[in-house]
């Protein structure tokens, strides 16, 4: 009986197996899913354009949720992409291709890129995942020493009062620091203390949260300094390395030794009075009682952190027919928006313009301007606020909740607002007769 006639009475589970069995070997040969080359490569086109750009905002939808960068995971590493980025100062003239390796359904592509200022040609190395997202990249040869978040001992004391001055639109007060008193701004934005590197001694600094490494010097001043002693009115922090970089163009002219962030405040309410020049920390068990026996009334709002790991309080306002969700920011000197409401809002906005706009990172960017005629936070109605439009997606790249925009100086200087963490609240007050 010839083969054909055989298969014939062959039942056909066994035909299948038989298939099977014979194609089986190609799926060993060939994964299910594996990179597109191509898609990959455009990639790493993307991050030349993104050194040449100085901004990482093209790339970031090309990050896997477990992106690394020189060796950070999570928000450490979008923060050391992005002072790679902005602070690098270089120009990608070329790039070319070294190797190509696949293992464990990562694809590892080795570049030589080629930079016109003063690098020269140095290797990048990218590594994606099977979804073609960018798992890893090692720009250069930086190794990133990260700086713990620095911890607090605090008072027994369950109010403080500090006196603040106001000063191109942000809070300062003072502060001892290894043995010396300073200035510094009050910025719940920043997620802890942040020294001005134009202060420290650079033989203080070591490689941290930064880019040290990248050129010969320090990327803007960028590192750490270990500080022997700190005092915020009781507030005390000792031999702990602090992260800092030059922070002098915050307020050009004035002497400013570092930023005061919410890893300092966080076991506290915050009673803001711009006008009455105070910032008064409350344990939250001594809140209403120090309310009460100020004669405060109180316009209540519902507060939240943008995720259980951020330091981002935010409220819901409502402008037109739009809802935002608005993040607080100390150190905001103005209130920021999303570019895309620039469009969406355009029948309450009057008075358009363009501006710079500076933050921790020392260039500046040219953004619209605008008044909002109203903006409702809870009960509480804002008029004629002055709003900038700026691309905050830095912010939101590492959580859930996604921001549409900041409060700042001008929403929190127009009477004492103060604002609950942990109790969930933001309360705008008002003084009884």
């Amino acid at each position: 009986m010839d083969k054909k006639q055989n298969n014939r009475f062959t039942p056909p589970f066994l035909r299948f197996f038989n298939v099977l069995t014979a194609i089986f070997p190609f799926f060993l040969l060939f994964p299910a899913q594996a990179q597109d080359l191509p898609q990959c490569e455009q990639v790493v086109r993307l991050t030349a354009d993104a050194v040449n750009a100085r901004s990482a905002k093209a790339l970031l939808p090309h990050l896997s949720a477990d992106f690394v960068c020189s060796g950070q995971t999570g928000q450490t590493a979008l923060t050391v992409l992005n002072v790679l980025l902005t602070q690098l100062n270089e120009q990608v003239d070329s790039i070319s291709r070294i190797s190509e390796q696949r293992e464990d359904s990562i694809l590892t592509l080795v570049y030589d890129f080629h930079y016109a200022r003063r690098l020269g040609t140095r290797p990048a190395t990218f590594h994606f995942d099977a979804d073609n997202r960018l798992k890893r990249l090692d720009l250069l040869a930086v190794q990133v020493k990260k700086a713990s978040t620095a911890t607090f001992t605090l008072p027994s004391d369950s109010v403080i009062t500090i006196p603040v001055e106001v000063c191109g639109n942000l809070l300062l007060a003072t502060a001892q620091i290894d043995g010396t008193e300073q200035r510094f701004i009050l910025d719940t934005g920043s997620k802890s203390l942040y020294l001005n590197s134009r202060y420290r001694q650079q033989a203080d600094s070591v490689m941290a949260g930064g880019a040290r490494g990248v050129t010969p010097q320090a990327v803007s001043g960028m590192g750490a300094s270990r500080v022997r002693s700190f005092d915020f009115h009781g507030i005390r922090m000792e031999n702990q390395e602090v992260v800092m970089s030059d922070l002098s163009h915050l307020l050009p002219g004035e002497e400013v030794y570092g930023l005061i962030g919410y890893a300092a405040l966080k076991d506290y309410d915050w009673l803001l009075d711009y006008e009455g020049r105070t910032l008064t920390l409350l344990r939250p068990s001594a809140t209403a009682h120090y309310l009460r026996t100020h004669h405060y009334t109180a316009t209540e709002v519902p507060l939240a952190l943008v995720s259980p790991t951020s330091h981002i309080p935010f409220v819901t306002a409502r402008a037109g027919d739009a809802t935002l969700q608005l993040g607080i920011d100390t150190g905001a000197t103005a209130n920021l928006l999303a570019p895309a409401f620039l469009d969406r809002l355009e029948e309450m906005l009057e008075g358009q313009d363009t501006t710079s706009l500076r933050g921790l990172a020392q260039d500046s960017v040219q953004t619209s301007t605008a008044c909002l005629k109203q903006l409702g936070i809870g009960e509480q109605q804002f008029t004629g606020l002055p709003v900038v439009f700026s691309d905050i997606s830095h912010i939101n790249a590492a959580w859930k909740t996604k921001l549409d925009g900041l409060i700042g100086y001008p929403v929190l200087s127009r009477q004492p607002v103060l604002i609950s963490i942990q109790g969930g609240k933001m309360l705008f007050l008002h003084r009884r007769e």
